[in-house]
């Protein structure tokens, strides 16, 4: 409800800003779109007989085998530990997220070193008088790996579902006779399945984001493909063509999303849970199974990482780790003040405008670059920038925090938005019956309310550029490295004992947000 007589202004200036704001985020994915059509015939025919089966192949199978593990280990891990009291029940709600901070190439790096000749499996085997060859450097091997770090996207999305369910559905269930194993397939699960799937689709786009596995596994996927074509070959037209294939499957993964979240529903009550009690047996099985994904996906990695760190130790490791990192924290926070700068601008807007209509799905539109992988977004603006200037590709970090705004910019724009939206309009009306502007609102009024939010979005960003890879391969000028590429280049060039302590600056910088991923659950 608003103040009555109040006539509200049109805000032009704020539109402008907006409006100029979703044309510089959208405008690579445009110019991928239009690009594609002035495809060279030449090597039309040679990329679909050739590459488009292969790429199609083995990207299919490792979004399927993927999103089967992440959803088991999300689904039953989330669902254990919202229902069943068992030992360290509420350890386990934080702690099954820590997997997501460990990159997906970093987890391949650990485990092909845990499991080669001089790993320290392969020595324990040998201690033992026996000896076996592991090798993961294929799909299965990915898919695992992939999995054992992404399930937390499952598992975030469940456990916030099964939180919002009314225990009374339960209890009535229980009371007709129901086992908990039946009211959860036929009760529960339903229920939730439109939260479930918004984490899987998470988990299907950071598998077609992905390039450090793919690549160090030698496994050809559309990313590859499009890396190959413009870093190796210099073709950006096949580059881009590749490209419009992802953004096309993407684009359908959003729609089928969109669709399933208009049925999302809950009976949402603030009745105190209780836990189910089990038998002492029952309890130690469940704990095993919270345990075993934690130790795999987390521990076990860390574990190896921290090895190698020991055994690679120097002082000269130390003068170039400090170089790197201070690279990296430049870009993070550059690239965090210009999306937090500009989310402010498109959530104060959009609150400031009535969201009806076609209003209301451009305010949505700032989500599409989250969705599209970094090497689709570092193609259109290699493309734009060779149309505006092509000096500006290589020569400083323009093009990277451009690119790392369209890719995260949704991060920023997201929690901003929802702390927007939960300061009454009231406020605002009362500020501008007494003479206010729209500007000195923002500053006086909703900023400080904003700040925990702010530095929350602030956080987030600054860590998902710090684990980017795609996009920073692509776009950092020569000579140019970031945590993640070192650790990258380190492996390729068969040296993972001195990718080591980059790896562990990135996990240990990624840590940081599950603790506000875990404040957030406890919320709702």
């Amino acid at each position: 409800m608003r103040l009555a007589g109040i006539k509200r202004p049109r805000y032009f200036y704020w539109r402008l800003a907006t409006n100029i704001v979703l044309v510089a985020i959208l405008l690579p994915l445009l110019l991928v779109a239009s690009r594609s059509f002035l495809l060279d015939t030449s090597n039309l025919n040679h990329i679909v007989s050739n590459l488009l089966p292969l790429y199609l192949w083995n990207t299919s199978i490792l979004v399927i085998g993927t999103s089967a593990i992440t959803l088991i280990i999300g689904v039953y891990t989330a669902w254990f530990v919202t229902v069943y009291d068992f030992p360290f029940r509420r350890q386990f709600e934080w702690i099954l997220i820590l997997p997501l901070s460990i990159p997906t190439f970093i987890n391949a790096i650990s485990y092909v070193g845990l499991t080669d000749y001089a790993g320290p499996f392969r020595i324990f085997l040998r201690w033992l008088g026996t000896d076996i060859y592991l090798d993961i450097m294929n799909h299965a091997g990915a898919i695992f790996v992939m999995s054992m770090v992404l399930y937390p996207y499952v598992y975030v999305t469940s456990r916030s579902a099964f939180l919002l369910q009314s225990a009374s559905l339960i209890e009535v269930s229980r009371s007709l006779g129901q086992p908990m194993q039946k009211t959860f397939k036929r009760v529960v699960l339903p229920l939730a399945w439109p939260a479930i799937f918004a984490g899987l689709i998470l988990v299907i786009m950071e598998v077609l984001n992905d390039y450090g596995v793919v690549s160090y596994f030698g496994i050809p996927t559309f990313t590859v493909g499009i890396f190959r074509s413009w870093l190796a070959l210099g073709d950006l037209s096949t580059a881009v063509f590749l490209s419009m294939i992802v953004l096309i499957f993407v684009v359908v993964l959003l729609i089928i999303e969109f669709k399933a979240n208009e049925k999302k529903k809950y009976a949402f009550d603030k009745s105190e849970r209780t836990f189910t009690r089990l038998k002492p047996r029952r309890k130690w099985v469940i704990f095993s199974l919270c345990l075993i994904p934690f130790l795999i996906g987390f521990i076990v990695p860390v574990c190896q990482l921290l090895w190698w760190f020991f055994l690679a130790y120097s002082h000269d490791v130390w003068l170039h780790l400090i170089t790197i990192a201070k690279n990296t924290a430049v870009l993070g926070i550059l690239s965090s003040i210009l999306i937090l700068f500009l989310s402010i601008i498109l959530a104060y807007t959009f609150r400031l405008v009535d969201k009806k209509g076609l209003k209301r799905t451009f305010s949505k539109l700032p989500m599409l670059g989250y969705a599209m992988p970094g090497a689709v977004i570092a193609v259109g603006i290699v493309a734009l920038v060779l149309i505006v200037n092509p000096n500006l590709i290589y020569s400083g970090i323009i093009a990277l925090v451009f690119g790392y705004t369209v890719r995260f910019f949704a991060v920023g724009y997201g929690s901003i938005e929802s702390g927007f939206e939960k300061i009454s309009r009231q406020i605002d009306d009362a500020a501008i019956s007494l003479g206010s502007n729209s500007l000195r609102n923002l500053i006086k009024i909703h900023i400080p309310i904003l700040k925990p939010v702010l530095l929350g979005a602030l956080i987030m960003v600054f860590v998902d550029v710090t684990k980017e890879l795609p996009i920073t391969l692509i776009l950092r000028p020569f000579n140019y490295e970031t945590l993640a590429t070192n650790a990258f280049q380190y492996a390729k060039d068969e040296m993972a004992p001195r990718a080591a302590s980059s790896s562990l600056l990135i996990i240990f910088a990624s840590a940081i947000p599950v603790y506000y991923l875990n404040r957030i659950l406890h919320r709702k």
